[in-house]
């Protein structure tokens, strides 16, 4: 929308907000050739002044209204004002296809998440994975602990659905997208499935691979179901157990194992058993499953104020009977878990271990001595979970049947309808205690063995009859 050099007004830009008035001018039947640029300037034919000077002093006044205002008038010919109008007008326009093809190509990128995650509901999936190469995108999705579904999808349609929906649904992503930065983040996202409105937060993780880049995406669902600690198939005599320790109302309960294994299910679960008179106060990153009389406070994990470790501090000031924590990642949430746990309060959280000893070794890793966790009354319990896939029936998927096409109309192609419950639960008493304030995990192990206790080694699988599969309630 460059003017000429003629009439000294080179390099200047057409006003577009009075463009078209300026084309309808120069369309009436007594033409009159104008334009205005940003600059300020009048500019029209010798012409127009001598036969239609009040419609240029109108021009003028609405010049005055604009930002830059009316400076200076000059003279050009008739030739050159029509091709300045038109190229100006023709620019507008491709710019608004330009526009139009940008948000066209936004709301083909949101519709490609939307219906990636669709799908993964329809698989009952915990997580989406996606590896970008030069070419193509691999997906793939986690079904009760397998990948299944691998398939060849095009990288540009599924790489600008990552972009949009971390540049503009993310509140914790605060970068430019760059495919070869190692990022995090989390998207909130609301889908229609099964004609129902479906809200869940996307907890995403960007990192560079040799030939391109990796997104894993874990599908994070709020919840208003919540089950009993029976109800996830959890042994009678471990229920009773667990219960004695919870209604004890001090001490420290930690729940372990490995990500995508319940752990947020079962710590919702033991919230159940705590009598309605006593406040319990959770926090939670995110908040997965909605409790009723719990009081649910969000944590961000690396925020200044708002993380484990100070939210925990916050939560001891507002008097609470207990409280939740739905992980312990870091040495000073740790301490300060034990901290409460030693003013009397009920702590439960859950940690990624592999088994009770393990969380044990964990704690010691993360500051706290053998001596602090074999304090009387702090340690109380520590339970270990899995959840085992449960084979289906109707097709019986094996290794090599997993390589071929062959699709099950009840699995789905994973070869599992669902997973449940079996774990270890460990109550400390006083040689434990012995042993753990000399950080001795070896005499742990010996003390148990000789006992004969229940291990997740050498423990089965539990399926009472009215157990749902732990997946289709959680994914953490």
């Amino acid at each position: 929308m460059k003017a000429t050099d003629k009439g000294g007004f080179a390099a200047h830009q057409v006003n577009v907000k009075l463009l078209d008035y300026c084309l309808a001018l120069a369309e009436q039947e007594r033409p009159a050739f104008a334009l205005c640029t940003q600059e300020g300037w009048l500019i029209s034919t010798n012409s127009a002044w001598g036969s239609q000077p009040q419609t240029l002093v109108n021009l003028m006044c609405l010049m005055e209204l604009q930002e830059a205002g009316f400076r200076h008038r000059s003279v050009e010919t008739e030739h050159v004002i029509r091709n300045l109008l038109h190229d100006a007008d023709d620019l507008r326009k491709l710019k608004q296809q330009s526009e139009s093809a940008v948000i066209l190509d936004q709301t083909r990128a949101q519709q490609a998440l939307e219906d990636l995650v669709v799908q993964a509901i329809q698989l009952r999936a915990s997580d989406i994975h996606l590896v970008f190469q030069p070419s193509v995108a691999t997906l793939a999705f986690r079904v009760h602990g397998r990948l299944v579904s691998r398939v060849e999808r095009g990288r540009e349609v599924l790489a600008a659905a990552i972009a949009a929906a971390l540049n503009t649904r993310s509140d914790d992503f605060h970068e430019l997208f760059d495919e070869q930065r190692l990022s995090s983040a989390s998207i909130s996202l609301t889908v229609v499935h099964d004609d129902q409105p479906k809200q869940l937060r996307l907890r995403v993780q960007k990192s560079p691979t040799r030939s391109g880049f990796a997104v894993t995406m874990r599908l994070q669902y709020e919840q208003q179901t919540m089950l009993s600690l029976t109800e996830l198939g959890m042994p009678v005599d471990m229920v009773d157990s667990l219960t004695a320790m919870i209604r004890s109302g001090h001490g420290l309960i930690l729940i372990a194992g490995p990500t995508g294994q319940g752990k947020s299910t079962t710590l919702a679960a033991m919230n159940l058993v705590i009598p309605a008179a006593h406040k319990v106060i959770s926090l939670e990153d995110p908040i997965e499953i909605i409790q009723p009389r719990i009081e649910q406070k969000p944590v961000l994990a690396d925020h200044p104020d708002l993380n484990f470790a100070n939210m925990v501090k916050v939560a001891l000031r507002e008097d609470p009977d207990v409280i939740s924590i739905s992980e312990i990642r870091d040495s000073a949430t740790a301490k300060a878990a034990y901290t409460a746990a030693l003013t009397g309060h009920l702590v439960s959280a859950t940690v990624h271990a592999h088994d009770c000893l393990g969380v044990i070794q964990r704690l010691l890793d993360l500051g706290l001595s053998g001596a602090m966790l074999a304090q009387p009354g702090v340690l109380q319990g520590i339970l270990a979970q899995r959840l085992e896939p449960i084979p289906c029936n109707s097709c019986r998927v094996t290794e090599a049947a997993e390589k071929s096409d062959i699709t099950c109309t009840r699995c789905l192609g994973s070869g599992v309808t669902g997973r449940r419950w079996r774990g270890e639960l460990l109550s400390l008493d006083d040689f434990l205690r012995a042993a753990i304030r000399n950080e001795n995990l070896a005499e742990c192990q010996r003390i148990l063995v000789t006992r004969g206790w229940p291990s997740l080694a050498s423990t089965k699988p539990l399926l009472a009859s009215h157990q749902r599969s732990a997946e289709e309630t959680s994914c953490v």
